[in-house]
């Protein structure tokens, strides 16, 4: 197996027998306080460690403004441009010095470095995303001892490994596009891609030892990784890898291994092993467990079931007792397939499936995209941040995310809570809008990359399935970067990088999930035209990424058809309070300086406009200063209706095989869940950790069962259900009330259709041409009215599934009858259990009404809907932070906007 050559592979019955295993392993952590300086010693501060350097001379005032202040994306660039060495002294005793192997673990440093022990270099690193290990028990003093790691700027770094390709040929892109206010070559480091910039984020091109460092000390061996693969059946087993780590220069060590599984009893076994480690010290071990069937508890996805964990530990015992090091995790019972199959045996040119089933049972995979938490690697680990960004996810009925293949490989919290809020991974390798070198020392660092955090991750049931890389198939077919000019290089260089290199690793480290090369692929079909498919967004197989800034994005007849749709947007502005505080009076346009800086993704802001233009009442002058608020909210809306528009397109696509083969959606991924600054993007969630729209609407738009109406091309209206559940729904209605602009209450709602629904699918259940839905709902023409569609229970209590649905008939700036509303705030009371409660009033009509809280963070019950009532009940669940609020204060802080009331 590669490096872990060392294979002994044993068998055994378990016995239900208590037991109890003690760590002895002598293991001292070197995180804490460091110092930082400079090439020059001009800069001089204390540094932590895990940290970085950005955080470090922030948070010794060095850089006295908030990072994302103004223009300091780019003010602060010298940072990026001069070498950092961090030094520290620690103490060691005889003690530990008698250890036969002695270890300084390195988790994660950013990026090239020399690391120095006691004046003695003990190697260079140069990929953020690997352990470094180092031997050091000769080079160890009893007493104090130095140590520093000296970072070279990664930009210039970048550059030389650039201008050394570039004496062969060039792998392109040489830089980002300009807009984007980034740096060139980051495809020549392993190293975060988006950290020099990307279209929705800054140039912050950090270095530091992001991860902790650790001194291991011990005589036998320490488990450094465990996988796990379940067998299901009526017998289930439960087979586990060990890999071990011995050490330099052993031949063989003898012990004892025990594995420990906590079902609703403890199961356990242990084993004499004779372990015989390669040339690099690593031994693997494989054992097979027999579980008792009536205590596997299988986990499924958020919204199908539950997701029990239970806690595995794996020890190694030496012989004489004096040494036990071990690994516990908390792992699942789940089978997961990616279903690739032919859509009609007797044409295959219709086709492929493209879909996940877990346990057995198809799953319709709605969420988002995952970029990292923070443009600074030390802190998009925060674990604040990611609880809250991981809880959001699973409160708007996500059930999966997509790790985005520019960033980094995420925490062991975050993949911890993926598990608990079942939430499934669709995990790429961190390759990204790029081709990328294959030179032998370039291809060996990948591999102990890939090697690492294959095993770090596998035993995570949430983890899906693993990508290649984001885009770079379509970058290489479709001519990104100029690449046609010498195809043949660049495709083989392609191949050996995702086919020859990472693909062998990854199926032989885990064999229980799908390897594709990249997202979006043609899966199968990709692999059988040569891993590089002549159309990789083929419709037909796999997944695609589809945008469009021209379109109008509420017409539900634009987007396509496809197997899966792994990542689609629009983007829209923060929230205003977000831009106050790194913004000055003269930057807050959509046309300033600032903001055009900010903009990174090219004609965004005009695209923006001239999206929302088409159907909101966008002020001709949206570019002046008092016109900046409008400008947001309705970038917003636009935001929230055209992912809602596309999202439902999706749903609706999932039991339906169109005449061309395309159809059977079983997969939406919009991109994308969260925001690294202050800046236009396509996030749903605010830097700030608040809710844009957007996010409010997923909540309702991938809910397990919904309505979903929409107008045809030959203006018919059309209503679709659609029921993710695993059971079938019995004896519901869908019912419509069409309310006028200019009336304030709705009309009792009338029935459409009675009828059951399947389980796990979509089906049409209404269609009328709308002149004749009109009439019969009173309507004197479409620019008067709108329709709201809810689904009720036809059951004894009449309740209602899901949400309301409103289809808009009309542009609303060619609505007749909406007026200026005048909407307050009559009482705000509570908290009961946390919640406080908000009434509202409205004079008139008022579609997409906002509520906004200044400094105060939380979560509404809904946001950004139709009030179409004279009154309205919403509720407030404050953040954590925020948790002590009063009901005054909460009051005090809301604003209130709508469609045609804001600030």
């Amino acid at each position: 197996m590669g490096q872990w050559s060392g294979l002994v592979v044993l068998a055994a019955v378990v016995g239900l027998v208590a037991g109890h295993i003690s760590i002895s392993l002598d293991s001292d952590a070197l995180d804490g306080t460091w110092t930082v300086r400079n090439t020059n010693n001009s800069v001089k501060a204390a540094a932590r460690v895990p940290g970085g350097i950005y955080t470090d001379l922030r948070t010794a005032n060095v850089l006295n403004q908030d990072l994302f202040y103004r223009y300091n994306d780019k003010e602060y660039r010298w940072v990026s441009l001069d070498n950092w060495t961090y030094t520290r002294s620690f103490d060691v005793d005889d003690a530990l010095l008698q250890h036969r192997n002695i270890q300084l673990v390195f988790h994660g440093l950013d990026t090239v470095a020399q690391v120095i022990l006691n004046n003695v270099s003990l190697g260079f690193t140069d990929n953020m995303f690997r352990r470094y290990v180092f031997p050091v028990r000769e080079h160890l003093v009893a007493g104090a001892n130095q140590l520093k790691v000296i970072f070279q700027s990664p930009i210039l770094a970048a550059l030389r490994r650039y201008e050394r390709q570039a004496q062969d040929y060039v792998v392109p892109p040489e830089c980002v596009p300009d807009v984007q206010n980034g740096e060139c070559h980051v495809n020549h480091l392993r190293k975060m891609q988006a950290s020099f910039s990307w279209d929705w984020g800054p140039a912050f091109p950090s270095v530091g030892i992001w991860k902790s460092v650790q001194l291991e000390a011990f005589n036998s061996a320490l488990v450094r990784s465990v996988t796990t693969d379940f067998q299901p059946g009526d017998n289930p087993r439960l087979n586990i890898g060990a890999f071990l780590e011995t050490g330099l220069g052993v031949t063989s060590v003898e012990g004892h291994l025990e594995v420990r599984l906590l079902l609703f009893t403890e199961v356990t076994m242990g084993i004499p092993i004779t372990l015989r480690p390669d040339a690099l010290g690593h031994s693997y071990v494989n054992v097979s467990m027999s579980l008792p069937a009536e205590q596997v508890d299988l986990w499924w996805p958020n919204g199908m079931g539950r997701q029990p964990l239970f806690n595995l530990t794996v020890a190694f015992r030496s012989n004489d007792g004096a040494e036990t090091s071990q690994l516990s995790l908390r792992i699942a019972f789940r089978t997961i397939v990616l279903e690739q199959n032919l859509v009609n045996e007797s044409n295959p040119q219709q086709g492929r499936t493209f879909f996940f089933s877990v346990n057995g049972r198809a799953i319709f995979s709605k969420g988002s995209n995952w970029i990292p938490a923070s443009v600074l690697p030390e802190l998009s680990y925060d674990p604040d941040t990611v609880h809250h960004l991981m809880t959001s996810a699973r409160d708007t009925n996500m059930n999966m995310l997509r790790v985005w293949g520019g960033g980094v490989y995420e925490s062991d919290l975050f993949y911890q809570l993926a598990d608990e809020m079942g939430i499934l991974i669709w995990q790429d390798l961190m390759f990204a809008c790029s081709m990328y070198p294959t030179s032998p020392e370039f291809l060996e660092t990948v591999q102990e990359e890939i090697r690492q955090q294959v095993l770090r991750l596998q035993h995570h049931p949430s983890v899906a399935i693993w990508a290649g890389n984001n885009e770079n198939e379509a970058a290489l077919r479709d001519n990104w970067y100029g690449t046609s000019s010498d195809f043949e290089r660049y495709k083989n260089d392609y191949v050996k990088l995702y086919v020859d290199t990472i693909q062998p690793i990854v199926l032989e480290l885990d064999p229980t999930r799908e390897y594709v090369t990249s997202s979006p692929s043609n899966g199968v079909e990709t692999k059988n035209e040569g891993y590089v498919s002549q159309n990789p967004s083929n419709r037909l197989y796999g997944d695609i990424h589809y945008y469009n800034y021209v379109l109008d994005g509420w017409d539900a007849n634009l987007f396509p058809k496809p197997r899966f749709a792994s990542e689609y947007g629009y983007e829209s502005f923060p929230m205003f309070e977000s831009l106050m505080d790194v913004t000055e009076p003269m930057d807050r346009s959509a046309d300033s300086d600032l903001m055009r800086s900010r903009q990174h993704h090219a004609g965004g802001n005009e695209e923006i406009a001239l999206l929302a233009a088409k159907r909101l009442p966008l002020p001709a002058d949206w570019k002046a200063p008092e016109n900046f608020y409008t400008f947001i909210y309705y970038s917003q809306i636009n935001q929230a209706m055209s992912i809602k528009a596309e999202t439902e397109s999706y749903r609706r696509g999932r039991s339906k095989l169109e005449s061309t083969g395309e159809g059977l959606t079983m997969g939406a991924l919009y991109w994308q869940l969260n925001d690294v600054w202050q800046a236009p993007s396509w996030s749903s969630i605010d830097v700030t950790g608040k809710w844009k729209m957007l996010h409010y609407y997923a909540r309702e738009f991938f809910a397990p069962v919904i309505v979903s109406p929409y107008l045809s091309v030959d203006k018919a209206v059309h209503v679709v259900v659609v029921n993710d559940l695993l059971h079938e729904v019995i004896s519901m209605s869908v019912q419509v009330s069409v309310g006028r602009w200019d009336q304030l209450g709705l009309p009792q709602p009338r029935t459409l259709v009675n009828f059951e629904m399947q389980a796990e699918s979509s089906e049409e259940v209404f269609t009328q041409d709308l002149d004749s839905f009109l009439e019969v709902s009173g309507c004197p023409n479409v620019e008067q009215c709108y329709a709201v569609f809810s689904i009720v229970s036809n059951e004894p209590g009449e309740s209602q599934i899901g949400f309301d649905n409103v289809l808009y008939l009309t542009p609303l700036q060619d609505a007749v009858g909406l007026s200026l509303p005048n909407i307050t705030v009559t009482d705000v009371t509570g908290p009961i259990d946390g919640v406080f409660t908000v009434r509202l009033t409205t004079d008139h009509v008022a579609p997409f009404v906002w509520l906004e809280t200044s400094r105060i963070a939380g979560t509404f019950s809904e946001n950004g809907f139709l009030m179409a009532d004279a009154n309205r009940t919403v509720l407030f669940r404050p953040f954590a932070r925020s948790a002590n609020i009063t009901a005054n204060e909460l009051r005090s802080s809301l604003t209130v906007h709508s469609l045609l009331q804001h600030a």
